[in-house]
């Protein structure tokens, strides 16, 4: 797709002016449509760049880089901050976002993608399968500036994990929406064993959790790793119980429930986003109480034109073969919260 966007781009930083070649780069993570970096600036003097005089100097602290991948068939970065400010930000208080700044990645040929490229090729090898050899989209003209929402002192903890479906489907019984899709997976590829099917988190039990204690040690189970403290447990279990956030996520996709026929990339995109957690304890001993920031990421617009099809036909599949009801032959086995409150 067109790089192109009907916006004034003269205030948008040009990253590529501050000689990327010195930079420190780490990379970071990456998805089916983009590639996460982080970066580092040397010290410099003032003054030894215009961008530098401008105040841009500390632009990546406290940020990570994302450009697209090659081949991604995704929206312009534009386009995707555009639809980011007029239908996801109206949608939730802006500290449970994370935060988004457009920059420019410098004319093509780019020596910002050159040096990140050159850093994936080195970095094959600790990549997911299906990723590697994939790169920066080449004609690129805009990357993105993320809020880092990973741990930033040794006494942080950081959770990542996605919601998925919060709302069950108005058409299902027995299962959600997100347990009757398991379910089917595992119905065309009947390889995959009982501790596969039982080892999903029924996303149900984010938001009963904050009254039944089974589902609350059932998503501690799940996103909370061995090497956490008892003191993070805690602190995550509260906010499980008490947070606003997951209920307000909920009500937005029941609003947009895609069986409503409103707006079906919306609905898609609310369904598939993740949320960041940090638990900050400060470490100067005045017993102050941990601070907790949630945010919601991963809300890139989705490609209805191209995706509403797949879309459809699978839930023409859950319907007719009866995932929803646990009808299914031979019949599959979820760790659904509606399961198991039926038996």
């Amino acid at each position: 797709m067109s790089q192109s966007a009907s916006f004034s781009s003269d205030h948008i930083p040009d990253i590529s002016g501050f000689y990327p070649e010195k930079w420190t780069i780490k990379f970071v993570n990456e998805g089916a449509a983009n590639l996460v970096f982080e970066v580092r600036l040397p010290p410099s003097p003032p003054s030894t760049t215009e961008s530098h005089a401008n105040g841009h100097s500390d632009i990546f602290q406290g940020h990570l880089l994302r450009v697209p991948k090659a081949g991604a068939k995704t929206f312009p970065y534009p386009e995707l901050l555009q639809y980011w400010d007029s239908t996801i930000t109206p949608l939730f208080p802006p500290e449970n976002l994370v935060q988004h700044q457009l920059v420019k990645l410098g004319q093509s040929p780019s020596k910002v993608i050159t040096i990140l490229d050159e850093l994936l090729a080195k970095a094959e090898s600790g990549r997911r399968k299906d990723f590697r050899d994939t790169r920066v989209l080449p004609d690129a003209q805009y990357g993105m500036l993320i809020e880092d929402m990973r741990s930033q002192n040794p006494s942080d903890y950081f959770v990542e994990f996605k919601p998925k479906w919060l709302s069950p489907s108005p058409s299902q019984r027995t299962r959600c929406r997100n347990c009757a899709r398991e379910a089917y997976r595992d119905h065309l590829d009947p390889s995959h064993h009982k501790a596969h099917r039982l080892g999903i988190l029924c996303p149900l039990d984010f938001i009963a959790c904050r009254s039944n204690r089974g589902s609350l040690e059932n998503v501690l189970k799940h996103i909370v790793p061995a090497s956490a403290s008892p003191s993070h447990r805690n602190h995550l279990a509260d906010w499980l119980r008490t947070n606003s956030l997951l209920p307000l996520l909920q009500q937005a996709q029941a609003k947009h429930d895609p069986s409503q026929g409103v707006n079906l990339e919306l609905a898609m995109t609310l369904r598939d986003c993740s949320l960041f957690l940090r638990i900050s304890t400060p470490q100067d001993g005045t017993g102050q109480p941990a601070r907790i920031e949630a945010k919601l990421a991963d809300l890139d617009k989705k490609n209805a034109a191209k995706k509403k099809k797949h879309w459809e036909e699978l839930e023409r599949d859950l319907v007719e073969g009866g995932f929803y009801e646990g009808k299914e032959q031979p019949r599959e086995e979820t760790d659904c919260l509606l399961e198991r409150a039926a038996n």
